[in-house]
């Protein structure tokens, strides 16, 4: 069986992809594999990907240009690891951090989530922000609160979580603008969320990120935490 699928979304990333893949590839297991969904990518995303002969890489095209959170939900739809990873395209994971990772989450029960801390850099290198989270809220209903507060800033880019948990988080519903945040809240309801209290990335900030660089407005937090509710809602019953 897949220990650990890694689910990446790409789209035209050539330009940082090939640093992004050494660090994941250098620590995976043999048995692990790494998921790319690609976005109809113009430039040389898929040709860098192509040139790695790993049979623990496997791409897939979706049918159609989905956007960044119907890429991910594509990439993990094609996973078969007890455990999931997410990555972004453009980071770098810190040495040992997926076992480090897969270590804690182990002890959790089904439907749960490990996050880590993240380090900011720019493009040129120069460390912008280190992200600590601090210890787990005491209990999910302050979990939750939190993260609606946006006290808790998560980035999916830096999760660990257990397959059982996409019966509640697939398919991401369409509206959904955020599928960092709809996962952790599903985690949340259904499981446990806990911190790995020590950088596990670091997290490469440039000018085509998808997660925004600056905090949106009210209306766009309001708006966001309004489709996340009703997504968990819907997503409970299923």
């Amino acid at each position: 069986m897949t220990r650990v699928s890694v689910c990446m979304a790409t789209y035209n990333g050539a330009l940082y992809l090939r640093e992004q893949l050494e660090s994941i590839l250098v620590q995976l297991h043999p048995e692990d594999e790494l998921i790319i969904s690609d976005d109809h990518s113009t430039d040389d995303t898929r040709s860098i990907i192509a040139s790695y002969k790993d049979p623990r890489i496997k791409m897939i095209m979706n049918t159609g240009k989905t956007g960044h959170v119907g890429n991910f939900s594509n990439a993990m739809a094609h996973a078969t690891g007890e455990f999931i990873a997410l990555s972004d395209q453009d980071d770098i994971w810190v040495e040992k951090r997926l076992d480090r990772m897969v270590a804690l989450l182990q002890g959790l029960r089904p439907h749960s989530l490990v996050v880590g801390d993240i380090v900011e850099f720019d493009s040129n290198g120069v460390r912008a922000n280190q992200r600590p989270l601090g210890p787990t809220p005491a209990n999910k209903y302050l979990q939750m609160l939190y993260i609606y507060l946006g006290r808790s800033k998560y980035c999916g880019c830096a999760f660990l979580f257990r397959r059982e948990l996409t019966r509640y988080v697939l398919p991401i519903p369409s509206y959904i603008i955020s599928h960092d945040l709809f996962t952790v809240l599903c985690a949340s309801v259904h499981g446990k969320v806990v911190h790995l209290e020590e950088k596990t990335l670091m997290h490469r900030l440039h000018g085509n990120n998808k997660s925004p660089l600056r905090r949106g407005g009210l209306w766009y937090i309001m708006r966001s935490r309004v489709i996340n509710t009703i997504g968990l809602l819907q997503s409970s019953f299923r």
